[in-house]
């Protein structure tokens, strides 16, 4: 019924998270945090390579993997565009499964937060799994601010000077049960006034208290568990990001 990270979606991305731009800092963070680390470095979620792609051109030997077909078929051609090129995998991150291990792995702009929660302590053995020895999982998690249900934001996006896309988000839900909260995405392409195509998603956010996912993290193995709050500026109370690293044997 719904069409998840499709192609109107990649195309709205490649207009708002364009190759190289910083959200909130996290390009520079997630840099500085990666390029003393020895050894090769996944990004899971990579989308379009907005992050894969400046890491790539600072010398940083990094993978990507994603389960959208049409975000690794354009990150492919921005990896051209750039004159950068390194291993791309189409695959759900609960199902893991690539022959390398990684010094590091990193999740930034809360990507972590659209795995259900049901399915999170499986994808967290799949990232641990992944890991080399004194590895480190570096990933955001995003907690729920000013959500109203029932807020509806339109907003356009050009293309090309006869097309572009329209954007419709509409707050669906907010379960405190389940701390998860969900949205209706309506993208609509236009040209010349007329829609040409329509994807909607059924877009939910989960979001976890400190504590709990310090816990959820000790349960699999990870240790020396550490976070910052806004990229360490704290500028930005409701996004933080975890550091853990994967217990010597």
């Amino acid at each position: 019924m719904f069409k998840e990270y499709g192609e109107l979606s990649t195309k709205l991305y490649e207009v708002t998270k364009p190759v190289g731009h910083s959200l909130n800092g996290d390009m520079e963070y997630y840099l500085e945090k990666v390029k003393n680390r020895q050894g090769s470095v996944l990004e899971a979620g990579v989308g379009t390579g907005r992050m894969l792609i400046p890491l790539l051109k600072e010398g940083i030997a990094i993978d990507g993997v994603d389960i959208s077909p049409e975000m690794l078929t354009q990150c492919k051609t921005n990896m051209q565009k750039y004159q950068v090129n390194t291993n791309l995998f189409n695959q759900d991150l609960i199902q893991l499964d690539l022959k390398q291990k990684y010094s590091t792995i990193i999740m930034p702009s809360g990507s972590f937060c659209l795995l259900s929660r049901n399915q999170i302590d499986t994808f967290l053995q799949r990232i641990y799994h992944h890991l080399e020895k004194d590895g480190q999982f570096i990933f955001d998690t995003l907690l729920p601010t000013d959500f109203q249900t029932g807020d509806m934001e339109i907003s356009n996006y050009p293309i090309t000077e006869d097309s572009g896309i329209l954007f419709t988000s509409t707050s669906k839900n907010i379960d405190w049960l389940e701390q998860k909260v969900s949205y209706i995405h309506k993208y609509e392409l236009l040209h010349k006034g007329a829609v040409e195509k329509t994807e909607i998603s059924h877009f939910i956010l989960y979001w976890y208290g400190l504590k709990e996912l310090e816990g959820l993290l000790k349960h699999i193995g990870f240790s020396f568990i550490d976070y910052d709050i806004g990229y360490g500026q704290e500028n930005e109370p409701s996004l933080i990001t975890f550091r853990a690293n994967k217990e010597h044997p």
